[in-house]
């Protein structure tokens, strides 16, 4: 016993890491899952784990790429393995130039007063289970503030949308969450991650830092308009084609 003591000497556990990071254990265990993180130091036990002062400066970088740099998951990944085959050191140094007003631009939300877990359910009317599994798929990112999980800038803005959902009728008794959420989630990540990587790749040593900014910005609010009208063009398409599917199934004149 006393040697495992020692062993454990100088190492964290993992509220300990949430302590000093600010990130909550939830999403934590989130990075690990998507292999941001290592293997823990050291393994007692089944659910018992402990990790070095490493994984506390990880983890803040994470946080940093993440929050403060706007840089998707599989992109800082990328960026902690050295993997230039996703991203090149030189597309790196492109993307963290642009931080500042191009990430404040984006980011809508980032002086939102910030939301404690433990008041969604009575404030948003959303259960444990509806923000427990956001969590898990990547759609919010708690962060811990004096010892407890809460959720800022624009998560504030999605639980909010998430409410008008519910009370517009769209809750998990008729839809469950399981079924749309990862189809939304995977694809918009996806899209972000492939949008990031085209246009980094594209003016990588093509365009000075101050044009770069520019045309960050203007690509943002102009490809969400684009997205937002191909959707719905293709809503529009969807209507039609039930349309003329029923009108031939009543006819009888379908396949």
């Amino acid at each position: 016993m006393a040697a495992t003591s020692k062993s454990r000497e100088g190492l964290y556990k993992i509220s300990d890491l949430a302590r000093e990071t600010g990130v909550s254990t939830g999403t934590i265990k989130f990075y690990m899952r998507q292999r941001l993180l290592p293997p823990p130091t050291l393994k007692t036990g089944r659910n018992m784990a402990y990790y070095d002062r490493g994984f506390v400066d990880r983890i803040r970088y994470i946080k940093e790429l993440q929050r403060k740099r706007f840089l998707p998951l599989d992109v800082i990944k990328a960026i902690l393995d050295r993997d230039s085959e996703v991203i090149s050191p030189r597309e790196v140094d492109t993307l963290l130039g642009l931080e500042g007003r191009f990430y404040e631009e984006i980011h809508y939300a980032p002086d939102l007063e910030p939301v404690a877990r433990a008041t969604i359910a009575k404030r948003y009317g959303l259960s444990t289970e509806t923000v427990d599994y956001c969590i898990e798929t990547g759609m919010l990112t708690p962060y811990d503030k004096d010892g407890k999980e809460h959720f800022g800038g624009d998560d504030v803005l999605l639980l909010e949308n998430l409410a008008a959902m519910r009370q517009a009728g769209f809750d998990d008794d008729l839809i469950p969450h399981e079924l749309t959420m990862p189809m939304y989630v995977e694809t918009i990540s996806r899209l972000a991650h492939e949008e990031l990587k085209a246009f980094t790749r594209a003016v990588t040593g093509k365009v000075d830092e101050a044009r770069l900014a520019e045309m960050a910005l203007a690509g943002v609010k102009l490809v969400e308009e684009f997205i937002v009208l191909l959707r719905r063009k293709f809503l529009l398409h969807a209507i039609q084609e039930l349309r003329e599917q029923s009108a031939a199934e009543s006819t009888g004149t379908g396949n």
